[in-house]
């Protein structure tokens, strides 16, 4: 159903720092930095090795806006969410809501540019899964 590890979602405190242990210590490239004020986060995606999975850093910028910023102020420093690619998006969103009753969001670009969409927490045991659409990308 799912074709791969899209990427793995860290929520921080400072992009910055997690940018340096990631991608000077760590050895991880960065693929893509980005701000989103709608969003109201600041973001990073490190590529993971020579794969296409990567890690995103997500750093709330307005507490007001970010969706994020609970899970920051609850938990700390943590995994956010785990995406995964999925070539046949719209056909797996059918499959996943009639069949197995878990339903998602209503899927979006975000500002990262990739079409998503979140699982609801209730029908995943309380992880927080994403889907990316991998023809999207």
């Amino acid at each position: 159903m799912f074709d791969a590890v899209h990427h793995i979602a860290y929520v921080v405190h400072d992009r910055d720092a997690a940018l340096r242990l990631f991608s000077e210590k760590l050895g991880m490239k960065p693929f893509k930095i980005w701000e989103s004020d709608e969003e109201g986060n600041a973001y990073a995606a490190l590529q993971i090795g020579n794969t296409d999975s990567y890690l995103e850093i997500i750093c709330p910028t307005n507490d007001a806006v970010s969706k994020f910023a609970a899970h920051l102020k609850e938990h700390g420093a943590s995994v956010h969410h785990v995406a995964f690619r999925d070539d046949d998006f719209d056909n797996t969103l059918n499959t996943l809501s009639e069949q197995l009753g878990i339903n998602g969001t209503d899927p979006i670009v975000s500002s990262s540019d990739w079409r998503i969409t979140f699982l609801d927490t209730d029908a995943t045991l309380g992880v927080g899964l994403q889907l990316v659409d991998g023809r999207h990308e």
